[in-house]
């Protein structure tokens, strides 16, 4: 074998083709960042449980409207429809909403940090806000999958069976914007924590054990002095069904653990958001990342 080669010479080309500016490169980012998550592109093991979880988080709607298609307007159906309102129907799946959000947002943060690509990332065009901003995008779309898409169902499905459905939608399209800013508070606030938990670590299952942790031992604490001490106000302890009481509350006939307002409970929800893009912020923002 000839060790003599030698380069000759070099040259570059410059690229004249379509430059699609900074918004489509966080759109991309988020995109393969969301569909990796979910399991494209890889085993089939690894995209059974998004969609399991997917079709848990939608069960209760076709429960509901498949009732309604075998048994019409009789009066099991209107108990059925009266027991699982759309404001209530997030807390119905909120153990499954949970769940998602720790299977989505340590897969897209923990392999960065792990196999090092960070720096590949930022030595491109995509600065760090370009990345931060595509993998919140990524994790918060995922997440309206269980959030606010199973509503959404619900509520075409009444539109579809309803006798009159124009009428139905004239009566009731405020449930609209309230089915989705109450889907976008919940996805937005799952997004943000379980991203700057998984920020903090390059291991998956360190994630996942300091997510659970950070919801649930200050939910189970607040709920233990809150009636040991009768004080209501511990109750907000409870940061995991803050966004969905939150959001609770943008429906009609509401109430809340220890008759606190929903906006007493939001602005939890947005404290805690706060101190998580804080925290990414600070992640993703020093240089030696």
């Amino acid at each position: 074998m000839s060790t003599d080669a030698r380069l000759i010479d070099t040259s570059f080309t410059r690229y004249d083709g379509p430059r699609s500016g900074r918004a489509a490169a966080i759109w991309s980012l988020a995109r393969w960042s969301a569909l990796r998550a979910l399991g494209a592109r890889r085993g089939w093991k690894v995209k059974v449980i998004p969609i399991a979880l997917t079709l848990l988080a939608f069960a209760p709607a076709l429960v509901v409207l498949g009732l309604r298609a075998l048994f019409g307007s009789s009066t099991f159906t209107h108990d059925v429809i009266r027991a699982l309102p759309y404001g209530n129907y997030v807390s119905t799946v909120s153990v499954i909403v949970l769940a998602f959000t720790v299977v989505i947002t340590p897969e897209l943060v923990c392999p960065d940090r792990r196999d090092r690509t960070l720096s590949l990332y930022f030595s491109t065009a995509v600065s760090r806000f370009d990345y931060l901003a595509g993998k919140i995008l990524a994790a918060v779309l995922p997440l309206l999958l269980v959030t606010m898409a199973p509503v959404a169902l619900l509520y075409a499905g009444a539109v579809l069976f309803a006798v009159h459905p124009l009428g139905y939608i004239e009566h009731t399209w405020r449930m609209i914007p309230r089915i989705i800013a109450g889907g976008l508070i919940v996805a937005m606030f799952y997004a943000l924590v379980g991203l700057a938990i998984s920020s903090l670590t390059s291991r998956r299952a360190f994630a996942v054990g300091g997510y659970l942790a950070f919801l649930a031992l200050p939910t189970i604490i607040g709920g233990v002095l809150s009636h040991a001490l009768n004080h209501p106000d511990l109750h907000l302890l409870a940061l995991a069904p803050s966004p969905i009481i939150a959001a609770q509350g943008l429906y009609p006939k509401y109430s809340s653990p220890g008759n606190l307002s929903a906006v007493t409970w939001g602005s939890v929800a947005v404290e805690v958001s706060v101190v998580a893009l804080a925290v990414l912020a600070y992640r993703y923002g020093r240089a030696e990342d």
